[in-house]
């Protein structure tokens, strides 16, 4: 039984991120946009849902999340992750707990996996190229103040901070 605490509660921690007075809950969602599934190539749309909640006492007002999603280049000898997308939403969140839901726009990766094709009696393979889906980086800052934060996982963290 203990285990299954111990599991629910690594998880809870996984999803959520609180640095300073905010704490972040960010979901990454996606939806194939492969028209035709007999295609090699591969769009998928990522988007994040971030819940902001304001844990201290003072009404959060002029604040800015900065989110990013991170791709992985897939060229062949590139072994590279790349900014995809980032933007800036402005944050306005009640004291005491209260919090607010925010939404980033939809990002379409496109890539398309190693495959073989066939040229008359031939195949050839070829090889992985585009940009697919890698993490993210969420961020509320007020003015140079960082009140809140939270990477995908920590290898990318540590990649983009070197």
């Amino acid at each position: 039984m203990n285990t299954v605490y111990s599991i629910l509660f690594s998880l809870l921690l996984t999803s959520m991120a609180s640095a300073g007075s905010v704490m972040l809950n960010v979901k990454v969602a996606s939806e194939n946009k492969t028209a035709d599934r007999k295609q090699a190539e591969v769009t998928r749309a990522y988007w994040l849902n971030i819940r902001v909640t304001n844990q201290s006492g003072v009404k959060l007002e002029g604040a800015t999340l900065k989110w990013t999603l991170f791709a992985a280049n897939l060229r062949r000898g590139a072994d590279a992750i790349v900014v995809e997308k980032s933007g800036d939403i402005n944050v306005s969140v009640d004291a005491n707990g209260r919090y607010t839901d925010l939404v980033t726009p939809k990002v379409a990766y496109v890539y398309a996996p190693m495959h073989s094709e066939r040229k008359g009696r031939k195949s050839i393979t070829v090889e992985e190229a585009g940009h697919r889906y890698h993490g993210f980086h969420v961020q509320v800052v007020s003015g140079d103040t960082v009140l809140g934060e939270f990477w995908s996982n920590e290898a990318l963290r540590k990649q983009q901070l070197k």
